[in-house]
């Protein structure tokens, strides 16, 4: 996996997402994520981005707690690609 791929899997089904924060931005965000490669800091850049999309989702009208389960699963899909990418030892950009 490279990180065009991660990118694509993390984003995929993120309709609501794209259209609040616009997918350049959340491609950006997503792939310094991937580009990432201490899971610390990672992680605490997917934090950041997890708030940030909490907050957009509720500005653009959706109610907290499903503002909270639709980014926690965006979350998910970001965490899981970010540990194929570098697990697989696959870095190239």
């Amino acid at each position: 996996m490279n990180i065009e791929e991660a990118v694509t899997a993390a984003t995929a089904g993120s309709g609501a997402l794209l259209s609040c924060l616009g997918q350049p931005v959340l491609a950006y965000h997503v792939t310094a994520i991937m580009r990432e490669t201490d899971a610390r800091h990672a992680r605490q850049m997917q934090l950041a981005l997890l708030r940030r999309s909490i907050e957009a989702l509720v500005d653009d009208g959706l109610e907290g707690t499903e503002a909270e389960r639709f980014a926690s699963q965006f979350d998910g899909r970001v965490g899981s690609a970010w540990d194929l990418l570098h697990t697989a030892g696959d870095t190239s950009h």
